[in-house]
């Protein structure tokens, strides 16, 4: 149902570049419609009345259609929130705790909303705007995943664990959730997972982790300060 929001609202706080609520509504709405249909069969005025405003409010926000698909594209990804879980004071003190949470974080986004249609859609969307795809990845995967990648660099520095790439590693501890629970979805395979399944792939792909990249004990400083 569309909902009538007003111009000049404050911005929401969160993730990601900071949003008006009116802005927030008109991307939620082009999305709604993106999912039904391509962008190439909807206009501004459509995403308007799907979101209970003016054109002329939806222009004044927005440069073009083509803006607004990127930008609601790669507003998809800060449901996700990762930055919140690494950037704990914690978060490397329980590194098995922080890495749960983070496979958590990733299998709610993917199964507990739209995101793996959105997905899809993007993917159609590439043929006809490529540029809101390459938006949705630069803008809004890739952060994600480079938020993944300095927490397993934080562990690195802190001699928690030892890895020369960083990056690999924290790709692989992804690729252990999203093979098994969410690639054929986004191939458009229906699948459903029994939330004991989904606990295991998250509780396996951080064993499995660890056990590649094993944790080191916390360096504890001694009560004189040298070196024991």
């Amino acid at each position: 149902m569309a909902q009538t929001v007003h111009e000049g609202d404050q911005p929401t706080t969160g993730a990601g570049p900071q949003v008006t609520p009116t802005q927030e509504a008109i991307m939620a709405a082009a999305i709604r419609l993106l999912l039904r249909r391509s962008s190439d069969g909807i206009s501004m005025g459509d995403i308007a009345a799907e979101a209970g405003v003016s054109r002329r409010t939806v222009f004044n926000q927005f440069a073009s259609k083509e803006a607004l698909v990127e930008q609601a594209l790669a507003r998809v990804w800060t449901r996700i929130g990762i930055a919140e879980i690494t950037g704990t004071l914690d978060a490397a003190a329980d590194p098995r705790a922080t890495m749960t949470r983070i496979g958590k974080a990733i299998t709610a986004f993917w199964l507990e909303g739209d995101a793996i249609a959105i997905a899809r859609m993007a993917i159609r969307e590439s043929f006809i705007l490529p540029e809101s795809s390459l938006h949705y990845l630069d803008q809004g995967k890739r952060p994600v995943t480079q938020a993944i990648i300095r927490y397993v660099e934080t562990l690195v520095a802190a001699g928690r664990i030892r890895t020369d790439d960083a990056g690999l590693a924290a790709r692989q501890f992804i690729g252990l959730i999203n093979e098994p629970l969410v690639f054929l979805q986004i191939l458009g395979q229906p699948e459903t997972h029994p939330e004991a399944h989904i606990r295991k792939v998250v509780e396996e792909a951080v064993q499995i982790f660890f056990l590649r990249y094993p944790l080191e004990e916390e360096a504890k400083p001694s009560g004189d300060g040298s070196a024991r």
